[in-house]
């Protein structure tokens, strides 16, 4: 399944690593777990991408809110010259209860939102093409704990992912997901209202990085420690209110 090898963090999460399943809340990160689409308030677009082995790869997404109907439409690609593959997604979300909004800011819960993705998927290596089917959901419980699962190609070859995030406070996140052949922890740390810093680890890898919000706009920049070398990865966004 060619999605395994994207790196769907987030631009300001760009250090984080890959918790979309309960806590997605930017376009990029969206695509992995559309669900999390719900947390998006304005129309925005995100663009992320990273330097492995010397070759590129990047993401590039948008989410639209659809007026106060609860419904959110989002499409994004990503590809990877390292590894030939690339993706065409389009998702759609919906808030079933609740405000995942005000939940993420710590003021309320709970909130249901459940999201769908169409995905096409290419590797130029194995000349392979699939479209495949994504669902989920996340459910954020007042005060402080969201959690969430994302099923992946559902028609073919069912991936589950199942993720928690815990709030302590507006500054302090931790985060938590599990698959059938990996799990990460991490948590972010909101150092003043213009930076934050984050940390992450899948047991393999190492992630560190910063983001920067100036007015609409968000910057990131993180760190993959391999054990080959390094993974350097940017991220962009803007929010148009």
């Amino acid at each position: 399944m060619v999605l395994g090898s994207w790196n769907f963090a987030g631009p300001v999460r760009a250090g984080l690593g890959v918790f979309p399943a309960a806590w997605s809340n930017d376009p990029v990160s969206c695509m992995a777990a559309p669900a999390g689409m719900g947390r998006i308030e304005f129309f925005e677009v995100a663009a992320a991408g990273g330097i492995t082995n010397d070759e590129p790869s990047g993401s590039v997404a948008a989410v639209m809110p659809l007026g106060g109907s609860g419904f959110h439409l989002g499409t994004g690609a990503a590809w990877d010259n390292d590894c030939r593959t690339g993706i065409a997604q389009l998702s759609g979300s919906y808030v079933v209860a609740g405000d995942p909004i005000g939940f993420m800011e710590g003021l309320f819960g709970p909130s249901i939102a459940v999201g769908a993705s169409v995905r096409y998927q290419y590797a130029d290596s194995t000349d392979e093409k699939s479209l495949d089917l994504d669902a989920g959901f996340q459910f954020s419980l007042f005060p402080s704990l969201a959690l969430g699962m994302t099923c992946t190609d559902i028609t073919e070859d069912r991936r589950f992912t199942t993720g928690f995030s815990h709030v302590f406070n507006r500054n302090l996140k931790a985060h938590t997901s599990f698959s059938d052949d990996n799990w990460q922890v991490g948590c972010e740390l909101m150092v003043t209202r213009a930076l934050r810093v984050y940390s992450g680890t899948d047991g393999d890898n190492v992630n560190a990085g910063a983001g920067l919000s100036r007015g609409e706009w968000n910057f990131g920049y993180g760190a993959v420690l391999h054990r080959n070398g390094i993974e350097h990865r940017f991220g962009i966004s803007r929010r148009f209110p």
